[in-house]
């Protein structure tokens, strides 16, 4: 695919750099050829840094792969109701829709500048340790993962793409076909479980934020095995990060107003030089693109702390109140926290034990109990029905994180509470047509044909 870019995209660091505590320390960008680059442990570790810095992107979790499927869920409108938002909310994209386009995009550029670190690392033979080589090429597996795990979430078959591209590479070697899912998903369980050899920390707090971590890796595995619907596992892998030991936040809008609070498991660091772009169009400001749909409000029953929060009222309308540290657009965002976690721990355990009782209710409960909410005694659920309200939940507790949509096509619950026009064919976006242009091998999902 022509979009995937022929350079990996690196950070110019030189030794100020890396004699900062803080991991992502910002620094100037610029493209240097994969194989000019890797000499030593200071650029490799430059490299794997610009692959975080990639998934800040506003076409991906700096604005995109957030603001999209909330269209998608019903959830926020766009300020002047462009029809490329409003076909989202429609379940009616169009396969030139501009924003499916930019999340492909961006995954593959990503996704590329992962496969660089992957294949060069270990070829490294300058200053840099094998421990070293291990950590960078696991880190970089980690995002891959994580952003094929949207794609196969989005597209369903993706093109697998494990090799980087070069300058050198011919458009010929571009006309990759799609990957069946299934093959897709064994690769995101195959470098989940090489990630979760990772540290569970790192030298200090500040080299550890905004970082891959075994815990991420376990909890993202917890994740991607619910979606594979291997029960066991996801109810294994969501245990063992339960078990670490932290605890939720007292305070929910603590996650976000202080940001890398004791549940953040995998967080995006931004700061005044790489500000969050969703931030800067999500509040009440003059450059708001982004506002809450007044429905919203009604989801959260009375006496929900967190409604208050999630939904910012300001000037007579209801504002993404999750992003509020816009002035500057420094706020972080949580990729993944403890309170899903938790909530998945709920559903698979419950899956696994053919029953809610006992732990997959509790861990719900904590939930509930934090928002401030009574919850119905456990006896109150059958199986099916505390999988719904385990859901439902979820929806409550990740608005406006980029989740619900994903969540609910999961189940098929998209069918009855969040589509305009059900449609089990549209839970996955079109084929962005400009790539068939370009690649010929790429077929279309069929409710797009």
């Amino acid at each position: 695919m022509k979009t995937i870019i022929h350079y990996i995209v690196i950070l110019v660091a030189g030794a100020s750099v890396f004699a900062c505590d803080d991991f992502l320390d910002k620094t100037p960008i610029d493209q240097i050829a994969a194989e000019e680059y890797f000499t030593d442990e200071a650029s490799a570790e430059s490299a794997v840094r610009a692959i975080y810095r990639s998934l800040e992107s506003s076409t991906y979790y700096g604005q995109s792969m957030i603001i999209i499927p909330e269209f998608a869920a019903g959830h926020v409108q766009n300020v002047y109701n462009y029809p490329e938002f409003v076909n989202f909310e429609q379940n009616d994209i169009r396969i030139d829709n501009p924003w499916v386009l930019n999340i492909w995009t961006a995954s593959y550029s990503s996704i590329n500048a992962a496969n660089n670190v992957i294949a060069s690392v270990p070829q490294m033979t300058g200053a840099i340790s094998e421990e070293k080589k291990s950590q960078f090429v696991r880190e970089a597996k980690f995002i891959r993962a994580l952003v094929y795990f949207n794609l196969v979430r989005s597209w369903g078959d993706v093109p697998l793409i494990t090799t980087p591209t070069a300058s050198s590479t011919s458009l010929s070697d571009l006309q990759v076909s799609r990957t069946a899912a299934s093959q897709v998903y064994a690769q995101i369980i195959a470098d989940l479980n090489d990630a979760v050899s990772l540290p569970a920390s790192y030298s200090s707090l500040d080299q550890t934020k905004g970082r891959a971590t075994q815990y991420a890796a376990k909890a993202l595995l917890s994740k991607v095995y619910l979606y594979q619907g291997d029960y066991p596992q996801a109810a294994t892998f969501a245990k063992e990060v339960i078990s670490k030991g932290d605890t939720l936040t007292s305070d929910y809008a603590s996650i976000w107003l202080t940001e890398n609070s004791q549940e953040a498991i995998f967080e995006l660091q931004f700061d005044a030089q790489a500000t969050n772009p969703l931030a800067t169009v999500s509040n009440p400001t003059g450059s708001a693109l982004f506002f809450a749909k007044d429905t919203v409000y009604k989801f959260f029953e009375d006496g929900d702390t967190r409604r208050d929060f999630t939904l910012n009222f300001q000037n007579g309308r209801y504002y993404i109140g999750k992003y509020r540290n816009y002035n500057p657009a420094t706020q972080n965002v949580p990729v993944i926290r403890l309170s899903e976690i938790y909530l998945i721990y709920a559903e698979a355990q419950a899956r696994v034990s053919n029953s809610p009782a006992g732990e997959p209710y509790q861990y719900y409960k904590a939930i509930r109990d934090r928002a401030g909410l009574e919850t119905p005694d456990e006896g109150t659920f059958d199986l099916q029905g505390f999988i719904t309200v385990v859901q439902r939940e979820k929806r409550l507790e990740l608005m406006f994180e980029g989740e619900a949509w994903y969540d609910y096509a999961r189940t098929g619950l998209a069918l009855t509470e969040m589509m305009t026009v059900p449609d089990e064919g549209r839970y996955l976006f079109p084929i962005p047509q400009t790539e068939r242009e370009l690649n010929l091998n790429l077929g279309q999902n069929t409710a797009y044909q």
